[in-house]
């Protein structure tokens, strides 16, 4: 029996474990036994915004419930597709659960694509799957690495490449909310790298993560929420959102207001109060897609100019990471759930990083 997450989509905290038996596979296709994958706040996300974004359709189930999407690893287990053999490990975007049937398309000795038809107009960046026997850059020592903050790091290598084509909109401070949050530390990261004298970055958290927010020492100052009315409204701002709470948007629109330069929306790691407040002052919050900001730059550096910005800045964003987070490593379909259930309550502390091992092989 294979095991899966089954989440209710219009709420994603009712969330149960949905078991099936094998189907036979079909010509083209193989079927991949998920070994290991991570679960951050990031997948959090991906639930919150299902419907809106698309994530649901990526792995239908047949209860027509959600499936989590995630990064992580799996063998093929089974293949009736020329050129995909049994045994091989691959990465990519899985379901939380133990197997997924693909049907491999552009195969080449580093990758291949899913290309089974309900996926043909989804974002190609979720349907590519390295062959990690070929994939450049596979270390089997960095797989934990690699699944719990090399989806995020993507997202914080666009936003960065983005804030300083725009000349962070004037801005001389930049508001990172939900600065716990593993893609706003990567981008804080990236922004310390090569920090323009007249920007200071400011780091809006919870009370209870703000010491390890502070640990880090990627921010200039860190701001608890309930202290958003203390800020000093001047000098012009720029908010990079994860946390997509509708009430930390109203206080920070509230206390800048016209010193407000822009506002980008990324996550909603505070998925419960994720409705876009109505009404506020200043600039209207626009959303970043990262899929279409990569497509972008890949046309404007190049495939190769493209691997080689986003390797460099990985390597020394993951190499600090080390010393960064705490790897806790569980097993199973109901440590999946427990997980998935304390991620949604935010009960996970910001200093873990989860890694599922399924059971599967």
């Amino acid at each position: 029996m294979s095991w899966a997450l089954s989440i209710d989509r219009s709420d994603i905290a009712n969330v149960s474990i949905a078991e099936a038996g094998p189907r036979p596979l079909q010509a083209g296709e193989a079927r991949l036994a998920v070994d290991r994958f991570a679960l951050t706040a990031n997948n959090i996300t991906y639930a919150a915004f299902g419907e809106a974004m698309g994530y649901w359709r990526f792995f239908p189930g047949a209860d027509g419930r959600g499936r989590l999407p995630v990064w992580g690893f799996a063998q093929v287990s089974e293949s009736r597709c020329d050129g995909l053999k049994t045994g091989e490990r691959v990465y990519g975007y899985l379901p939380a659960a133990s197997e997924l049937i693909v049907t491999p398309g552009k195969i080449r000795p580093d990758s291949f694509f899913d290309a089974a038809p309900h996926r043909a107009e989804l974002p190609p960046v979720y349907n590519r799957y390295e062959r990690c026997a070929a994939a450049s850059g596979y270390d089997p020592a960095r797989e934990a690495a690699q699944m719990v903050l090399q989806p995020l790091f993507l997202t914080s290598f666009l936003i960065d490449a983005y804030l300083r084509d725009t000349g962070f909109s004037g801005a001389q401070r930049i508001v990172l909310t939900s600065a716990s949050s593993k893609t706003a530390l990567a981008l804080a990261f990236l922004l310390k790298r090569n920090q323009p004298e007249t920007l200071r970055i400011e780091g809006l958290t919870s009370a209870r993560n703000a010491a390890f927010v502070k640990s880090s020492g990627l921010y200039d100052d860190v701001i608890a929420y309930e202290d958003v009315g203390q800020m000093d409204p001047e000098p012009a701002r720029l908010i990079v959102d994860f946390a997509g709470s509708a009430e930390v948007n109203r206080a920070l629109h509230t206390r800048f207001g016209e010193n407000l330069n822009a506002n980008i929306r990324v996550g909603g790691a505070h998925w419960d109060d994720s409705t876009p407040a109505q009404g506020l002052p200043g600039p209207r919050p626009v959303f970043f897609f990262a899929p279409d900001h990569a497509r972008d730059r890949i046309a404007e550096w190049g495939p190769d100019g493209f691997a080689k910005r986003q390797g460099e800045a990985w390597s020394s964003f993951v190499a600090a990471a080390d010393n960064l987070l705490a790897w806790r490593s569980l097993e199973g379909a109901d440590a999946a759930l427990d997980a998935y259930q304390a991620l949604v309550r935010g009960e996970v502390p910001a200093s873990e990083a989860l890694i599922v091992e399924t059971g599967a092989r």
